[in-house]
């Protein structure tokens, strides 16, 4: 494992990532405020929203390099830094210019990443993936996602777009997971093992989980404003794939009251810069 690697290709993975979605978004809304099945199929045909699939994809290349060289409780938190690196984009795309604020809201978000790692320290390799656990997390996803996404379907457009990106980046979490225990398997065993359970059904999962959240991603860009959709599905998807990544793959992190406190104020500067920027692309450019 080399941590210098790992981190470098989150921070790609990132660019990648925050300029796709912020792409995605302007593809995507519709004003409407509610999820049109033929809009998502036109999409298909829209150039500029077929070039941002592209940049998740080689977001989603340098995530599995970054997986395979550093612990998911390090690569994914950085992963956040999708939503200060995306802002010139955004501006570029409709948004007004940054502006101080804006500029202390990645201050924000970058600080909170810091204390994060502070806290973590080295979490070490982990371990490997048991198929019980990763069956009951893939399981729980889809059923758990599925009922939050029913709970909301009459309530506003804005709160549908918040619930939709957060259990999207949920899911994305988990995705984290799996494609760290997919890129440990094929190090180690190449395609032979993915013939058991330990190698197929992470991969199968990944491949589900990961279909799934991608579309409930355009649907929350779709149905509401950046600022609703964007920051929840930031926020919750480091959350969920460290969790994880200390439950299932067995990768250390502190546990302690004073720990668990940091991490706590750590999100909130998170969540609190995200969402002033989600706003900052959101809001109309002035002339």
């Amino acid at each position: 494992m080399s941590l210098s690697v790992a981190v470098l290709c989150a921070l790609l993975s990132a660019v990648a990532y925050g300029t796709a979605s912020a792409v995605q978004h302007t593809a995507a809304y519709t004003g409407a405020g509610r999820a049109d099945a033929g809009g998502l199929l036109r999409l298909l045909r829209n150039p500029r929203w077929l070039m941002s699939v592209l940049g998740d994809g080689l977001g989603l290349v340098l995530q599995i390099a970054a997986l395979s060289a550093g612990p998911v409780v390090v690569v994914q938190p950085l992963l956040v830094l999708a939503v200060p690196v995306a802002l010139p984009v955004g501006a570029l795309l409709g948004g007004r210019r940054p502006r101080l604020g804006d500029y202390l809201a990645c201050a924000a978000i970058i600080a909170g990443l810091g204390a994060f790692f502070l806290v973590v320290g080295n979490p070490g390799a982990g371990g490997p993936l048991s198929p019980a656990p990763a069956a009951v997390a893939i399981g729980a996803a889809v059923i758990f996602g599925g009922a939050l996404c029913g709970a909301v379907r009459r309530r506003s457009a804005p709160v549908r777009a918040a619930v939709y990106g957060g259990v999207a980046g949920a899911s994305f979490g988990l995705v984290g997971v799996l494609l760290d225990a997919t890129a440990r398997t094929w190090q180690d065993a190449g395609l032979d093992g993915f013939r058991a359970p330990a190698g197929w059904l992470p991969l199968a999962g990944l491949l589900i989980v990961g279909a799934l959240a991608l579309i409930l991603t355009q649907v929350s860009f779709q149905v509401g404003a950046l600022s609703a959709s964007f920051p929840a599905n930031e926020a919750t998807a480091p959350l969920v794939a460290v969790a994880l990544g200390a439950a299932l793959l067995h990768e250390k992190v502190p546990g302690s009251l004073p720990a668990l406190a940091a991490y706590v104020g750590c999100l909130a500067c998170i969540v609190v810069g995200t969402i002033w920027l989600a706003r900052s692309w959101s809001a109309p450019r002035a002339e």
